[in-house]
């Protein structure tokens, strides 16, 4: 029978979007909730690594800064005396590319291994094996903020302290973000070829040296610049300098293409390692 017209139907129940507009609020929450509880264990075992890291060494957490010491010595005594760069400031310079590389450079390697290291933990059940690459990406962030004062000490020599040191936190959180969606593709190579650790430290080497750590990009060749362009290293270890150095903040175009391309590897390495780790325990 039709219905008559201006009558309304007796109430059935709330309405396909009325359902839908609650449950896509809970899934938000609960992404959230998720991305929070990640967080929290990545911090507590990130601390827990910190505090067993150098337990029973005498210059406990002063090792990494004693080591990029080391390399900023020879560094500034090679291509100060020896090779001359006539580079100003030439201690800052490179002390503020060694921070932004040792970090790169040291949590890749580790982060790599992260997930065959800690097999005991990827096969608990509900652990979120996800976590171990990150954990291995944040622990070394301490070493940047012991050897910032050193910088800052530097910078304060050459009277270059800037105002614009308050967008670290930004240029941190970028590489960050990078180095995470990096870690999660290697440490899931590494889960089936266990090769990929030793490739990775022999492609850093390689790249320390395409990476404007010790040298301008200006005094590379026109015909070699887009090898250090292609280098996501290079857009922020300018950064950095530019902040640190130069007083400025970092040109905006390739700084927010490198963000935008931070997010996107973060994205697609933690859907590689998602969709690969139901393999995970058959390989470990």
């Amino acid at each position: 029978m039709a219905k008559p017209s201006g009558v309304r139907l007796a109430d059935s129940g709330p309405t396909l979007t009325e359902i839908e507009q609650p449950t896509r609020e809970r899934e938000s929450v609960g992404r959230l909730d998720h991305l929070a509880r990640f967080w929290d264990l990545v911090l507590h075992l990130a601390q827990r690594e910190t505090s067993s890291r150098h337990r029973f060494t005498l210059l406990g957490w002063t090792w990494p800064l004693a080591r990029q010491l080391a390399q900023l010595g020879v560094l500034v005594f090679t291509f100060s005396h020896i090779v001359k760069l006539e580079i100003p400031d030439f201690p800052a310079f490179v002390f503020s590319g060694l921070i932004a590389w040792a970090w790169f450079a040291s949590s890749l390697v580790t982060a790599t291994g992260s997930v065959v290291a800690n097999r005991n933990l990827a096969f608990q059940s509900g652990f979120p094996i996800a976590v171990l690459p990150a954990v291995a990406v944040a622990v070394p962030l301490l070493d940047v903020f012991f050897a910032l004062p050193v910088l800052a000490v530097l910078l304060a020599t050459a009277g270059e302290l800037h105002a614009t040191f308050l967008f670290l936190p930004v240029i941190l959180v970028v590489q960050l973000v990078l180095m995470t969606g990096i870690a999660w593709l290697f440490a899931t190579a590494q889960v089936f070829l266990r090769d990929v650790q030793n490739f990775v430290t022999l492609l850093l080497l390689v790249l320390f040296y395409v990476t404007p750590v010790f040298y301008d990009r200006s005094s590379v060749p026109d015909q070699y610049q887009w090898v250090l362009l292609a280098n996501p290293m290079t857009t922020l270890i300018e950064a950095y300098r530019s902040i640190f150095l130069d007083g400025s903040l970092p040109a905006a175009k390739p700084f927010a293409i490198l963000a935008l391309v931070s997010i996107g590897v973060a994205a697609l390495g933690y859907a590689v390692f998602r969709r690969s780790e139901d393999g995970f325990v058959d390989e470990l």
